[in-house]
């Protein structure tokens, strides 16, 4: 069994984030767009911006970009929830009995043991790759060849054997399934399952709940992962710092998909455009802020301890876009039941911009 270096709570309040590198330990840290381990595989860039050995075992993060045409044969995960979430171009995914065209904000979650396949549909398609251990990412990484590159090279081809690549998928989990990409019809993304089953979210689809001018979209729920992650978009305007605050017993990852949002780690101050990511395991003391207007974030909690608090904190909705100039009222009452009843540690008031750093 792995054994990760886990500081306790009380080092991680005093450790300032990393800043465009992986800790190797389970620290918060930052990594701009870009920034990260990157290999080339048969036409495509896997930028790896988390490791199990950086989360504490709990994920492992990836951003997948490749050119048109690009695809993958069948595979399944032994072990491991993937969730893929598409933030430029068009992708193509195939899962059982359906396949699906996905536009930039749109989402596949995709259980153990279930085969699926994707194709690029354009030539500069991007994905951000979300699996729970991480060994996915690994075994893509020594199928292929490290590179300095930021950009594909669509000419790339399989650098190893179809035997040495199936010898790869068992150690690090994975099976590759002889199945063909049919024509099939797709199905309407457009509301979360009840259990584990394979699904795909349309852009702007999902449990939408809404206050303070923001909405926030579950876009993964504790019942289709299995209690390991929940994932929530949030879309907004330029709004305030929140209380500073910790956890003990999850951790919180910051992905900005448009704007610019501010980020309040540890008393350093971080400014994240698209394609950013901040890490903040149990014990980092933070904050955020969106500093532009129609923002949008993805946040990526593990475990799932904490997936109430935007209900809590929200109204449930069928608007598929924020309202400004709407009630921006602070829910005191739902933010009173979340101290009590969820993992939430409040320290102090909300950071001045521009404090820290």
């Amino acid at each position: 069994m792995t054994a990760f270096d886990i500081p306790t709570i009380d080092e991680v309040h005093s450790l300032a984030p990393a800043i465009d590198t992986l800790p190797g330990r389970c620290a918060p840290y930052y990594m701009a767009a870009g920034e990260g381990e990157r290999h080339e595989i048969g036409g495509q860039l896997i930028t790896v911006i988390a490791r199990a050995e950086d989360t504490g075992g709990q994920f492992g993060a990836a951003y997948i970009y490749g050119g048109k045409g690009i695809e993958t044969p069948f595979i399944s995960h032994e072990h491991e929830h993937r969730f893929l979430y598409v933030t430029d171009g068009e992708l193509q995914v195939w899962l059982p009995g359906e396949t699906q065209v996905l536009a930039p904000g749109g989402s596949v979650a995709i259980p153990p043991g279930v085969p699926y396949a994707y194709r690029m549909l354009s030539h500069r398609t991007r994905f951000l790759s979300w699996l729970t251990i991480g060994d996915g990412h690994r075994f893509a990484q020594a199928s292929g060849y490290e590179t300095s590159s930021h950009v594909f090279d669509i000419d790339a081809e399989q650098p190893i054997s179809p035997m040495r690549q199936s010898e790869l998928a068992a150690r690090f989990g994975v099976r590759i399934h002889d199945l063909d990409k049919r024509d099939l019809s797709p199905r309407t993304g457009a509301e979360l399952p009840l259990d584990q089953t394979p699904y795909v979210l349309e852009a702007g689809e999902g449990d939408r709940w809404a206050s303070m001018g923001q909405l926030n979209s579950y876009l993964a729920r504790s019942r289709n992962t299995g209690g390991t992650y929940f994932a929530m978009h949030t879309i907004g305007g330029k709004s305030s710092y929140i209380p500073r605050h910790f956890h003990r017993q999850h951790t919180e990852n910051f992905l900005c998909l448009e704007g610019r949002i501010l980020l309040h780690a540890n008393g350093k101050e971080i400014l994240l455009t698209k394609g950013d990511f901040l890490h903040a395991p149990a014990g980092t003391i933070h904050s955020f802020a969106f500093d532009s207007h129609n923002t949008q974030m993805l946040g990526l909690l593990t475990t799932d301890v904490f997936e109430k608090f935007f209900e809590y904190m929200n109204t449930p909705t069928q608007a598929h876009v924020h309202i400004e100039g709407g009630d921006e009222t602070f829910p005191v009452e739902g933010f009173a039941r979340a101290r009590a009843e969820l993992d939430l540690e409040v320290v102090g008031p909300p950071p001045q911009r521009g404090a820290g750093g």
